[in-house]
């Protein structure tokens, strides 16, 4: 049975309150795209995952509505990467401490993962990659079991469908 979905705002689930985010991404058009000081990143149809936190003043909501939006200017590598992908889902977590490390070491170790380019949003962590690519989306269910195996206090992990997000940006990809 699929939980219900909460919808992106200060009242709901998602709210300004600090967290740890993944943000499940779909490309429907091969292409190469410049990442900045990280150089070319070919882009292949499948999916993607990247991993972030969120602890600034806006919190999950502002950073998760930054990404909705295509920027013209870029401030963090996924911003290159928007254009040509399309939100599906966003997995969150208002967990108060700091899990993105935790979650992308979860990530590395599911099968099939691969790293699209080394350094994509951790060039301020040891991490190999905050950006993963599957030729199938991972399980969230199985995500889950992982996260609670590795860390048992976690606070629990939600979802936001793409569909949810449509109202506060553009989470569609350009086209090819």
């Amino acid at each position: 049975m699929k939980q219900s979905n909460p919808k992106i705002t200060n009242n709901g689930l998602l709210h300004r309150k600090v967290g740890t985010y993944a943000l499940i991404l779909r490309c429907r058009h091969e292409r190469s795209i410049n990442t900045g000081k990280l150089g070319e990143m070919s882009v292949r149809k499948g999916c993607y995952v990247y991993v972030g936190s969120a602890f600034g003043s806006g919190g999950l909501v502002a950073r998760i509505k930054h990404h909705c939006r295509i920027s013209k200017s870029f401030h963090w590598h996924i911003d290159y990467l928007r254009p040509a992908v399309e939100i599906t889902e966003v997995w969150y977590s208002h967990d108060p401490i700091k899990r993105e490390h935790e979650w992308a070491v979860i990530f590395m170790g599911v099968h099939g993962v691969k790293l699209p380019l080394k350094g994509f949003g951790s060039t301020d962590c040891n991490c190999h990659s905050h950006l993963f690519f599957f030729s199938i989306p991972p399980s969230m269910k199985m995500f889950r079991k992982r996260i609670e195996q590795a860390i048992p206090n976690h606070h629990r992990i939600e979802w936001i469908d793409g569909n949810a997000l449509s109202g506060i940006g553009d989470i569609r990809a350009e086209s090819a």
